[in-house]
């Protein structure tokens, strides 16, 4: 496999999301106000399930976080959304 950027939807519903990841996330994003968008870098190396969960400003984070992986605005630029990723 090469490398790549890939995309990715996370939904705005409070669950974790497992994605095949082998390369850093790159940029996250969205055009709708329950789904963000994530963008990642594959480096064609072996693929590794990475957690991912969409949290708002000012909801409490979700146990077993492990860091802020970026943020982003709503289209109507109401709601701020906050991807963190899940500790191994």
């Amino acid at each position: 496999m090469s490398e790549a950027i890939y995309r990715y939807e996370l939904p705005v519903d409070g669950d974790w999301h497992t994605l095949p990841l082998s390369g850093a996330v790159l940029h996250v994003d969205c055009r709708t106000a329950d789904t963000v968008e994530l963008w990642a870098y594959h480096s064609g190396g072996p693929e590794l399930p990475r957690a991912f969960q969409v949290v708002g400003t000012g909801q409490p984070l979700p146990a077993g976080w492990k860091r802020h992986v970026g943020t982003c605005l709503s289209p109507d630029r109401q709601l701020v959304w906050h991807v963190v990723e899940q500790q191994p």
